[in-house]
Parts: structure tokens; sequence; C-alpha cells
């Protein structure tokens, strides 16, 4: 699974500047390192902590930051049974893959095939009969993982009709677009 991405290198002693993650780094004992077309190499974690906006993780092997550099661009993965449980709210993306997805009147939208990260509220890719559908997770999303299931209560006009207030598209109106929302990412 992964977990974040090398972005680049931390001080002079080899640490790992990783972006994308929300601090799953921590908890784990190992990694595995790709670069980009090359192999993976699984490495021991020495340290993980918060470096502002990124973690700075060193791994056995890497020793100064000459050597963490020919690392910027590599992902850094986990396997999803080392993760554990996410915790109560939270959840981890590759877990919502394939859930499926329908309105709170029961109208479905497809299943999750993927995950924008926005840099605000990360969106949902929804393949359905209808083709893909872009999800915010936003308040109205509830996420169930345990239920198998996510449940979106949209704002009116959404998803072209449907939403709070149940109106629908009125005789003669223009067809609505889709609009891409953004907002904060949300907390849990």
């Amino acid at each position: 699974m992964r977990l974040g991405k090398v972005v680049r290198a931390v001080g002079l002693r080899g640490h790992l500047g990783v972006g994308g993650t929300e601090g799953a780094l921590a908890d784990l004992r190992t990694v595995a390192l790709r670069k980009p077309g090359g192999e993976t190499e699984t490495r021991t974690i020495e340290e993980a902590r918060r470096q502002g906006r990124l973690w700075a993780v060193k791994v056995a092997g890497i020793s100064d930051r000459e050597a963490a550099e020919t690392w910027i661009g590599a992902e850094v993965l986990a396997e999803r049974e080392d993760l554990g449980k996410a915790g109560p709210g939270r959840y981890f993306w590759d877990d919502l893959r394939g859930l499926p997805v329908a309105t709170v009147s029961g109208a479905p939208l497809g299943t999750v095939t993927g995950l924008y990260e926005t840099g605000g509220v990360d969106v949902l890719v929804v393949t359905g009969a209808d083709g893909e559908v872009l999800v915010p997770l936003a308040p109205w999303v509830e996420v169930d993982v345990g239920g198998g299931r996510i449940v979106v209560d949209p704002p009116e006009g959404l998803f072209g009709g449907e939403g709070r207030g149940g109106r629908g598209q009125k005789e003669g109106e223009p067809e609505t677009r889709r609009r891409r929302w953004r907002g904060s990412r949300p907390r849990s």
C-alpha cells in the first residue's frame, strides 16, 4: 500500500523527506522504497518524525544526504496488515477502493475506483453506469468501511439535481454541469 513519496532529503544524516502521509510511518518497523521504474527495496525504519508538512524518515542503509537524495521520487510502501486499524472515524484510502457509493435516497452512483489528493478536500473517483463521478470527501459524505459502503447526501444540483431538498432538473432547463468542490480536508 502506498504511504507517500520521497520529495527531498532532510538534514545531513540521510533522512528522507516523505510527503503525502498522515503519520502511519510513526508506527511501522519497515517500509519498502520503490524508485520510478525500479525494484522495491525493504528497509528497517530507524526513526520517523514530523518535519513541518513532511515526515523525516531515517532508514537502514542510507547514512548521508547524498544517499538520501538518490531516493527522491521513490514511493514509500507498506504491507496493509502492518498498518493495523486506522482508528475511530478514520480510514486508509486503499480501504475505500471497490466500496459501493449511493445517495441517501438509495440511488447508486457506482464504486470507488480512485482518489485524488487535491490539497484541500480529497476527492473520490466513483465509476458507475453513468460514467465517472467525482465525490468530494466533504461533511455530507458518510464513509462506513466496516459496513462496506459510502453514503452521500449531496448539496442540491451536484449530481444532476438530486440532493438536499429533493428537487431535480426542471423541464426545459439546461443540463447542470458537475462542479469540482473545494474546501478544507475533513478532520477526524
